[in-house]
């Protein structure tokens, strides 16, 4: 025979023995009142009053204690453990040095490497220093040979000015000679005009002399005056001699100062040909300076890689010395000082014990009813007869698709530490409380058509089968939304079922439920 029919086996004879004790009451009770067992008598039942009482709700659950922190405290590089001296239980401040690394090799690595860093710096300022003379020479040939490109620009733009001026006071000196040519030119024709005029006065005189109509006086004054109007021509064809020698030497004044002007305007630009040449060879010399600052940026960098080394070499030296990074209890410890510590592989194990989790999962038809903030009542079975109440302090929002439950986190005071981590713990939490007609769970019934059914027993003991609206229920008693009010008697125990309309028989025996009742009070 195995288990599982001895079990129930062993529960239908439990079944058995308890109706024989009750028909066996309830025919005690009839012969204690004179009755003999099975005469027709109303039926015995125990009766329970209908209360209006504070109906309490509540979700359990069973969890683990966690600590809100919990830290693994490993070094960042391998070495000897040189400083290990926590151990479990030791309280530990946040940034308290808890485990130290042989520092040997990186501090050599520290010193290597700022000698890097010294003789960049050198480098660097030898560089500056040279592209700084080179600076300064180029840029001063550069404004040299700018100064004289300007000052032979000056001396071309004064040379053509000048050249200008004097072929236009050539050219009005020339056109004054040639003026003075045409007066004389004038003279001339005016006195040899004259000079015909008095010649042919003569040629008259002589004439009327030679008839004898003149003077001898006459004709000396008519010869005189020829003479003297030959004299003017004279003069007057001296004068254009002169104007015309006078204009030739204007003529070749002017050619001369074009020739020297133009002679004098070609050197200009030839100097001034030499000064841009100049000028562009200094210019030319600046590209020295890009090449200079190339090797200074290329330096530059090269000193920030070493300092950058050497900030990763001090980093590295800083890991040797491991801190905690939060205040708490050591709970585990992994490795003694001489030993061998790895990057990743716990020395120590750090946790949060102030205050704690308890981690809990309740079921996916329980999580409209629980809200974060809600509180809790928490029993430690590491911890007999202690209760502690804290409120929900994370609630997830999704359930396991597997176990179709969610968790949430109660948080729990332990200002005393006496609350571990991985404790077990029960939890009932409070989803509803409220004013509510309530009657024992034993008096509700099923009718044949599904509903829910109580038998109301009136003043006059008689049964009357009513049909009642059923709220939320608990080991203490469901709750009745309609159909029932405080003070009516119900039937919660009889031998046989209650029938509508039947006489029944009050059990002199006070209804006694036997089950807890209980509130979470936050």
């Amino acid at each position: 025979m195995t288990a599982n029919t001895k079990m129930k086996l062993a529960s239908a004879l439990v079944g058995a023995a308890l109706v024989g004790l009750v028909g066996w009451r309830f025919a005690i009770s009839g012969s204690a009142n004179g009755d003999k067992p099975g005469a027709g008598k109303a039926p015995v039942v125990m009766l329970a009053p209908v209360t209006s009482r504070e109906f309490v709700q509540l979700v359990e659950s069973v969890g683990n204690v966690v600590s809100p922190y919990k830290v693994e405290i490993s070094p960042k590089i391998a070495g000897k453990i040189e400083f290990l001296t926590a151990r479990e239980g030791d309280s530990v401040k946040e940034g308290e040095l808890l485990l130290k690394i042989d520092p040997s090799d990186l501090q050599d690595a520290v010193l290597q490497q700022q000698a890097a860093v010294d003789e960049a710096r050198s480098r660097l300022a030898q560089a500056q220093l040279t592209s700084g003379a080179n600076d300064v020479q180029v840029y001063s040939q550069v404004h040299q040979q700018g100064a004289g490109l300007q000052s032979a620009q000056a001396d071309l733009d004064q040379t053509e000015k000048n050249y200008d001026a004097q072929v236009a006071t050539a050219e009005a000196q020339l056109k004054g000679a040639a003026e003075q040519v045409k007066s004389a030119q004038a003279s001339v024709e005016k006195e040899q005009a004259t000079l015909h005029s008095t010649e042919s006065h003569l040629g008259r005189t002589e004439n009327l002399y030679s008839k004898g109509f003149l003077a001898a006086q006459d004709l000396d004054d008519a010869r005189t005056a020829v003479d003297v109007q030959k004299a003017a021509v004279n003069v007057a064809q001296s004068q254009l001699s002169s104007a015309n020698s006078q204009c030739d030497v204007q003529n070749e004044n002017l050619k001369i100062v074009r020739q020297k002007g133009q002679a004098d305007i070609a050197a200009s630009k030839a100097r001034l040909a030499q000064a841009n040449a100049s000028f562009e060879v200094a210019s030319a010399n600046r590209s020295q300076s890009p090449a200079y600052r190339q090797n200074i940026a290329a330096l530059k960098s090269q000193l920030d890689a070493m300092l950058a080394q050497v900030g990763q070499a001090k980093a590295r030296l800083a890991d040797t010395e491991v801190k905690s990074s939060i205040s708490g209890t050591v709970t585990a410890r992994k490795a003694d000082p001489g030993g061998l510590a790895t990057p990743g592989a716990p020395v120590l194990e750090v946790q949060f014990l102030d205050w704690l989790f308890v981690d809990a999962s309740l079921p996916l038809e329980d999580g409209a009813k629980v809200h974060k903030g809600d509180w809790a009542e928490v029993r430690i079975d590491a911890l007999p007869g202690k209760v502690f109440r804290g409120p929900i302090e994370n609630l997830n929002s999704a359930a396991d698709p597997q176990s179709r439950q969610f968790s949430v986190n109660i948080r729990l005071d332990n200002a005393k530490h006496e609350i571990r981590p991985g404790m077990f713990a029960n939890v009932r939490i409070v989803v509803d409380r409220h004013q509510a007609v309530v009657v024992p769970n034993e008096a509700l019934t099923i009718s044949s058509s599904g509903e829910t059914c109580v038998a109301v027993v009136d003043a006059a003991n008689v049964a009357h089968i009513r049909t009642v609206t059923l709220g939320a229920k608990d080991d203490s008693g469901a709750v009745i939304l309609s159909g029932l009010k405080p003070g009516e008697r119900v039937s919660v125990l009889s031998f046989n079922p209650v029938k509508d309309g039947q006489t029944l028989s009050p059990s002199k025996i006070p209804w006694s439920p036997g089950s807890k009742q209980g509130a979470v009070t936050p």
